[in-house]
C-alpha cells in the first residue's frame, strides 16, 4: 500500500500548492474571481483529504468531517465559475444539498449505516451535481472574449465527474471477495493519478480563461471611450485608415461627419457634469441606434463625435448625418427628473473631393462644423454643390 499513500499523499500536495497559486495569482484582482474561488476550493479539498488521512480524531468524525468538506469544495468551485456563464450559485440549492449530504454522512459515520459505502458515493453525488451543473453553464454560455478557454474548464469537469465514478465502481469491484491487494494498490494510485492531472487541467483552464478575460479589457480599455463605449479617437483612426484603404481599392465613396453638442459647456454649468455626462452618453446611444451597423461611430474628445460612411455619395452621407441630428434634437435628455433638450452641428467631408488621409478629411469635416455653428447650430454643413 506504500505506493498508494504516496500518491493519496501527492494528491493532498498538489491541490494545496494549486489552491496557493491560484489564491496568490488572483490576489487583490477583482477580474479574477473565478481562479481566486477555485484556488479556495482546492484548500477545502485538502483539508478534507487531511481529515479523511488523520489519526488524531476518533475514525467516524474524522471520516464525517473530511468527505463533507470534500463535498462542500465541489460548492466552492461552482460558486466561482458559474459566474463567467452570466449564473449564480443558488445559496438555498446549495446548502440543501451540502445539508443532505451531512445527514447522509453522519448516518454513514455515527448510525450505522454502510460507512464506507455512505463516504465513497455522498461526497461523489455531490460533487457531480455541482460539477455538471457548472459545466452545463459554461457549454451553453461560454463568456463571448474566452469561449475556447471556458470550454476547456467544462470538459474537464466532465472528466472529474467520470475519475469520480470509475473510482466508486473500481473500489466497490476491488473490494469484493477475495481482495488482490497488488491490483488494488495499482487502481487506486491511477485514480490518484488522474485527479491530480483533472485539478491541474481545469486550474489551468481557470487560468487560460481569466487571461483571456483581462486581455479582452485590456483591448477594450485600449479601444473605447470609457464614458460612451464608442471607440475612441485611436481606434477611430486605425478603423478609417482600414475603411479608406477599402475605398481605395474599390473605387467607392467615403464619408467623415463631425458632431458637436451645441452650448455644451453651457449645458454643463446649468446642469453639473454628472448631467453632461449622461447627455453624452444620451447622444451616444442615439448615434449608434441611428447609424447604418457598417457605419463606424467614435467619441474623438470632449463633446465630439465622429462618423464614417462607406459607399454613400455626398448627397446619401449628407442626408444621413441630417437624420441622426434631427433624431438627437427631437429625443431630449432625461436627468434626475428634468428634461433636457440638445441639439448637435455637423460637418462632413467626402473622399477623394476633400483629400485622401484621417488628417485632410477631418480638417475639411471639422471647417464644416465650424460653419454650420456660425449660421446658427442644429444643423449639417456639407461640401459645396458643384
Amino acid at each position: 500500500m506504500i505506493r498508494t499513500q504516496f500518491l493519496v499523499l501527492a494528491l493532498l500536495s498538489v491541490h494545496v500548492f494549486l489552491g496557493a497559486l491560484c489564491l496568490a495569482a488572483a490576489r487583490e484582482e477583482s477580474r479574477t474571481a473565478a481562479l481566486r474561488w477555485w484556488g479556495a476550493a482546492m484548500m477545502v479539498y485538502a483539508a478534507g483529504l487531511a481529515f479523511t488521512l488523520s489519526g488524531f480524531l476518533p475514525a467516524p468524525v474524522s471520516s464525517f468531517i473530511g468527505n463533507l468538506l470534500i463535498a462542500a469544495s465541489s460548492a466552492v468551485a461552482a460558486r466561482g465559475v458559474l459566474p463567467l456563464a452570466g449564473r449564480s450559485l443558488n445559496p438555498l440549492a446549495a446548502a440543501a444539498i451540502v445539508g443532505a449530504t451531512a445527514v447522509v454522512l453522519a448516518a454513514g459515520n455515527f448510525g450505522g449505516l454502510a460507512e464506507l459505502a455512505v463516504n465513497m458515493v455522498t461526497p461523489t453525488v455531490a460533487a457531480t451535481v455541482f460539477f455538471a451543473w457548472a459545466a452545463a453553464a459554461l457549454f451553453r454560455e461560454p463568456p463571448a472574449d474566452a469561449v475556447r478557454a471556458a470550454r476547456f474548464v467544462a470538459y474537464t469537469f466532465v472528466v472529474a465527474i467520470v475519475v469520480w465514478w470509475v473510482r466508486v465502481a473500481a473500489i466497490a469491484l476491488l473490494l469484493a471477495e477475495p481482495v488482490d491487494r497488488e491490483r488494488f494498490d495499482i487502481v487506486i494510485a491511477l485514480l490518484a493519478i488522474a485527479q491530480i492531472l483533472v485539478g491541474v487541467s481545469a486550474g489551468f483552464g481557470l487560468l487560460w480563461t481569466e487571461v483571456q478575460l483581462s486581455h479582452a479589457a485590456l483591448s477594450h480599455m485600449a479601444f473605447t471611450d470609457p464614458l460612451t463605449g464608442l471607440l475612441n479617437r485611436r481606434s477611430m483612426v486605425e478603423r478609417f485608415d482600414e475603411a479608406l484603404a477599402r475605398a481605395q481599392r474599390s473605387g467607392r465613396a467615403l464619408a467623415l461627419a463631425v458632431f458637436d453638442v451645441d452650448h455644451f459647456k453651457a449645458f454643463n454649468d446649468s446642469h453639473g457634469h454628472l448631467a453632461g455626462d449622461e447627455a453624452l452618453r444620451h447622444v451616444g446611444r442615439l448615434l449608434a441606434t441611428g447609424k447604418r451597423s457598417e457605419e463606424l461611430l467614435g467619441r474623438i474628445g470632449g463633446e465630439e463625435f465622429v462618423l464614417v460612411m462607406e459607399g454613400a455619395s455626398p448627397r446619401q452621407a449628407l442626408a444621413a448625418a441630417d437624420r441622426l441630428r434631427e433624431s438627437v434634437a427631437a429625443k431630449p435628455v432625461a436627468h434626475e427628473g428634468a428634461v433636457l433638450p440638445l441639439r448637435l452641428s455637423g460637418g462632413l467631408a467626402t473622399y477623394p473631393e476633400d483629400g485622401d488621409n484621417w488628417d485632410a478629411l477631418f480638417a475639411a469635416a471639422d471647417a464644416r462644423l465650424y460653419e454650420a455653428k456660425g449660421a446658427g447650430r442644429n444643423r449639417v454643413v456639407g461640401r459645396p454643390a458643384g
